[in-house]
């Protein structure tokens, strides 16, 4: 069997409380109707024994949000366009899958909306707290300084939907991206035990594809089309 290299690929990061798992089943049934690839990163793959999905196994025994990116390598091998999705983001209306499978991707890593539409509140890097006294990100902005001086100006990115194409996108993202992991997952662990380590992965996602000249854009004409159409849990 080959696959066919310009099929676009769903990819979905599943562990945790039961909600998240049935909320990726009803939508794996949704993109399987409709004739579309989808792999799923999980610690459980038995729970996905009913759905013809690729499964990524998930064996991690610390989590962590960056890990999603896993899906993006496994996808990219095969594919040109991986479609990153939440497990709890909500699908209203059908046309979304018109849309997915018939809009024309950028180059590169496509968002289509900022962490100033989430609880988090913030549109900018340098609107994040990394000051001495929080620990979760003051190491991480160190290192980032570094490598990327000018990252106060990079938009936030809200994960929830996010789009990677193999045209425009560079290997060396993946090495900046996983140094970056590294280092806001020990923040994290010094910071205090939480239950799912590395949040931000946005962050990560934006610098590092700055660092190695990945195409790099907000899509607003996507979001644009897809408004009304899917949302994120944070903002009901």
């Amino acid at each position: 069997y080959i696959i066919p290299m310009n099929e676009i690929v769903i990819g979905i990061m599943c562990f945790g409380d039961d909600y998240y798992f049935n909320h990726t089943k009803l939508k794996l049934e949704e993109f399987i109707n409709h004739d579309l690839t989808c792999y799923v990163l999980t610690d459980k793959p038995a729970a996905f024994n009913d759905f013809n999905v690729n499964i990524v196994k998930y064996d991690r025994s610390i989590k962590s949000y960056h890990d999603k990116i896993i899906l993006v390598k496994h996808i990219l091998k095969y594919h040109n366009i991986c479609v990153l999705i939440d497990a709890d983001m909500f699908i209203f209306k059908p046309t979304f899958f018109d849309i997915l499978k018939n809009y024309k991707y950028k180059k590169g890593i496509t968002y289509i909306d900022t962490l100033k539409s989430h609880s988090f509140g913030k549109q900018f890097i340098r609107e994040i707290q990394m000051n001495p006294e929080n620990v979760d990100w003051y190491n991480y902005r160190k290192y980032v300084e570094k490598i990327y001086p000018d990252y106060d100006d990079l938009e936030t990115i809200y994960e929830y939907f996010i789009v990677f194409n193999r045209e425009g996108l560079n290997n060396g993202f993946y090495r900046i991206y996983e140094q970056l992991q590294t280092i806001k997952e020990s923040c994290d662990i010094m910071s205090k035990e939480k239950e799912v380590n590395g949040a931000g992965e946005g962050v990560s996602i934006h610098i590092s594809a700055k660092v190695t000249n990945c195409q790099i854009q907000r899509d607003e004409e996507l979001y644009e089309s897809l408004k009304g159409i899917i949302l994120n849990k944070n903002r009901i």
